[in-house]
């Protein structure tokens, strides 16, 4: 009878041991979870985009004449571009285009023209150009990745 009970007595510390184990995996696997969301929520544009302006003849392709922002942009070879919002602050007044129509593919160039009124909006004196991606199904607008001009050439 002796030894039927020493049996008993020594499963008692391996479940025990097995059951602190997987306590522990558990544990890890919730901290693990609610940290990645942390992380994706706070990531806005986890990819870079490497967007800029094409530049020809050692001139950057951005300038504004007869009332209308003219710029080539190229896009890098990471993600495609779904659209841009071009932001334009005049010194009397501020004006947002969505250009849903522009979109660049990987390694792809767009042309793109926005009108802007001087005389109703001022002298230009900021554009920023901001990229719109999808990730994981969801529209992305990138502020951290966008371009911004703030000595703006005639063309």
């Amino acid at each position: 009878m002796e030894t039927k009970m020493k049996n008993k007595k020594g499963i008692t510390p391996i479940m025990i041991t097995l059951l602190l184990v997987s306590l522990a995996v558990a544990v890890g696997v919730v901290v693990m979870s609610l940290g990645r969301a942390q992380v994706e929520e706070e990531a806005q544009c986890p990819i870079d985009i490497n967007m800029k302006f094409s530049n020809i003849g050692g001139e950057e392709q951005f300038c504004y004449g007869d009332n209308q922002v003219s710029f080539t942009l190229e896009n890098g070879i990471n993600i495609k571009v779904e659209g841009l919002i071009v932001n334009i602050i005049g010194t009397e007044k501020a004006e947002t285009f969505e250009l849903n129509e522009a979109k660049l593919g990987k390694a792809g160039s767009y042309v793109g023209k926005v009108r802007f009124d001087s005389a109703v909006g001022g002298e230009i004196r900021q554009v920023k150009i901001t990229p719109k991606v999808v990730l994981y199904d969801v529209e992305q607008i990138c502020t951290e990745k966008s371009i911004i001009v703030e000595s703006i050439r005639g063309c």
